[in-house]
């Protein structure tokens, strides 16, 4: 069955779930109940078909990999006392014949979460008007989305090389005779030698994986626009068409077979996450129906990660900078001589604004509603930022709902003067429009991001 709420919603009843008049089942609480409570690191750790984007978990002490993507409060016998928490993520979770979409808490009465797959398509550099229109599905249509990027990421360390074993037959011997075949196919002998030698190869059981998926992609309503979405996607796919000229439409099964072990080559890195993601997509219809009813299958987003992304979209063209505190790139200095830094955590010797324009204005991303108050250790955070940096402007970016089409799509923004050293510090509301279409909600969202560009 599929259920549905959103993100960060303090809790609903689990009854509420259903998208249509009909009741939960108790299977449903049963299933769910198996991975609630659980945190990302567990879940993601045990079931390799679950998908949490950003992929690198725990490595940057950002706190995903510690977050629990819902609670369940109450017990089988009473289901309409059970209630159901969700925290930052957002995307499809499934287990069994259980499927749970979290939708963003900033769609307003929007059952195709607009907002949620435009951030994704303006992230992962898709190009799409007419998704909502097609005959697919949700959770499979979000693990496609996210194919091109993984591609070109993995594809930026070249392409896969691993050892192959090849059987030949010729008089060039490279390698180890096989004696029982050579018997059974070089007698009477005519020149040729049967051997088997070992070679490192392009075309191998991971960039075979890659190939099946693009021709999977391919057979999908918006496959062929998912693959060409840009120059570099095209390129990426043409070297894996190239490099695979033992592809064969036959040895899908087999394929899958062979890269169920991860890959552990510590330069090639980018292709695991690129492995999994392939994986999620071939076998998410044999998944679909069922038939791993314990395995936990789906894939996830971290809100804030997501709005901070989309936001780097929009304000790095109108001459932002983002540094990455993830990667620790980008970072500014927050003492002046190196010994002074060495009196202090080393962890804060850096500050890393979310995005800043020298000498103008720095800009803080915020995934929550900021339409009453900004938090202590928000303001405290930015204010430390203006200072350091000698900037008197600085500002929070956060989604604001808004009631209707007719809403305004200029941005909602109140400033607050500062004591002392003086400054401006303001929120800045960008609404999220509603509309009956993509296409239309594309549009608005167009305007949205020029008046975001004027504004600072």
């Amino acid at each position: 069955m599929n259920l549905c709420t959103t993100d960060n919603n303090c809790g609903v009843a689990f009854t509420s779930l259903v998208s249509k008049k009909e009741p939960v089942r108790q299977s449903d609480y049963q299933n769910l109940n198996k991975i609630a409570n659980a945190t990302v690191e567990e879940l993601t750790k045990n079931n390799p078909s679950l998908l949490i984007f950003p992929q690198a978990l725990g490595s940057y002490d950002d706190g995903i990999d510690e977050q629990i993507i819902f609670n369940l409060h109450g017990n089988s016998d009473d289901l309409e006392k059970v209630t159901l928490k969700t925290g930052n993520l957002i995307g499809f979770i499934g287990i069994g014949d259980t499927h749970l979409k979290i939708a963003s808490r900033f769609s307003k009465e929007d059952e195709h979460d607009f907002f949620m797959h435009y951030m994704l398509q303006k992230v992962f550099s898709i190009n799409l008007f007419d998704w909502e229109h097609q005959d697919s599905d949700g959770e499979l249509d979000l693990l496609m989305f996210a194919f091109p990027k993984l591609l070109r990421k993995a594809l930026s360390q070249g392409l896969f090389k691993q050892y192959q074993t090849f059987k030949r037959n010729d008089a060039n011997v490279k390698g180890v005779v096989d004696v029982s075949r050579h018997i059974r196919q070089n007698m009477p002998f005519g020149g040729n030698i049967s051997y088997n030698s070992r070679e490192r190869t392009f075309d191998n059981a991971v960039t075979e994986l890659v190939r099946h998926t693009i021709e999977y992609i391919k057979t999908k309503p918006f496959g062929k626009e998912l693959l060409n979405s840009s120059n570099e996607t095209k390129k990426c796919v043409q070297e894996i068409l190239e490099a695979t000229q033992n592809y064969n439409l036959q040895s899908r099964e087999k394929v899958i077979a062979q890269n169920l072990k991860p890959i552990t080559h510590p330069y090639y890195i980018a292709y695991k996450p690129l492995q999994k993601l392939c994986l999620s997509i071939l076998r998410h219809k044999k998944i679909g129906f069922g038939n791993a009813k314990n395995k936990v299958y789906g894939i996830l987003f971290d809100g804030a990660w997501l709005w901070e992304e989309y936001l780097a979209t929009v304000l790095v063209p109108a001459g932002f900078r983002h540094p990455r505190n993830k990667e620790n790139r980008g970072g500014l200095r927050m003492f002046l001589n190196d010994i002074d830094e060495n009196n202090f955590d080393k962890n804060y010797r850096r500050i890393y604004p979310d995005f800043y324009k020298s000498d103008e204005c720095i800009l803080d991303a915020k995934y929550k509603r900021l339409n009453n108050s900004v938090c202590r250790e928000d303001l405290y955070q930015i204010v430390t930022y203006m200072h350091t940096m000698k900037i008197d402007n600085g500002g929070f970016l956060y989604p604001k709902e808004v009631d209707s089409a007719d809403d305004s799509v200029n941005l909602f923004n109140s400033k607050y003067k500062l004591a002392g050293h003086g400054g401006t510090v303001a929120t800045y509301g960008v609404p999220i429009p509603v509309r009956d279409s993509y296409k239309d909600f594309v549009s608005a969202m167009n305007e949205i991001e020029k008046n975001i560009s004027l504004s600072f």
